[in-house]
């Protein structure tokens, strides 16, 4: 059994690199998602440090850098996610942003994946993704960047469940990693 540390380096909000039209200022959820239970869609994603090799953004503070500018960018196509839920019937497209951790484990990321568990993995998220709290503060979307001693990285997001299913998770995801690419 593994047995983690985390230290929280520190916490923002991203918002995205461009306002959300007037016209897109509410997003009406349809009568499903609005009975679907108060959950978030919980990802996490790890990078070996080879992953970097022969890439400019070696050091973490570059990579951090690059994915809050890449992320702010997605988010402009994105926008529902980085509002504010509504009554739950809608989404205020705010810009009001989406929550960033930055934290440190402990531990090697080889001897996570050696041997996943599941309550150690729910650690490299911002958040327990089943407790919700729907009030005019919470987020839609959160995300948090793991940088481990051996120059790995992990990031969970979560997404609010009322706004996105696996599909839409993945489609921002992969925006997401194709922005970072380029920036």
């Amino acid at each position: 059994m593994i047995t983690m540390k985390l230290e929280i380096a520190s916490r923002e909000t991203i918002k995205p690199s461009s306002p959300t039209s007037h016209h897109h200022e509410t997003f009406k959820l349809c009568l499903l998602d609005q009975l679907a239970p108060p959950i978030y869609v919980p990802l996490v994603l790890f990078y070996s440090a080879a992953d970097f090799i022969g890439n400019d953004a070696v050091d973490h503070t570059t990579i951090s850098d690059r994915l809050k500018k890449s992320l702010s960018k997605t988010l402009s196509r994105f926008y529902p996610l980085c509002g504010r839920m509504k009554e739950n019937a809608s989404i205020e497209c705010n810009d009001e942003g989406v929550l960033y951790v930055e934290a440190r484990p402990n531990v090697a990321l080889s001897d996570i994946l050696k041997n996943p568990e599941i309550s150690v993995l729910e650690q490299f998220l911002p958040f327990d993704p089943y407790r919700v709290r729907l009030d005019k503060e919470a987020v839609i979307t959160a995300i948090q960047v793991n940088v481990f001693d051996c120059g790995g990285i992990g990031i969970g997001v979560c997404i609010l469940h009322k706004i996105a299913d696996g599909a839409t998770v993945a489609s921002f995801i992969n925006a997401w990693a194709a922005t970072a690419s380029r920036c």
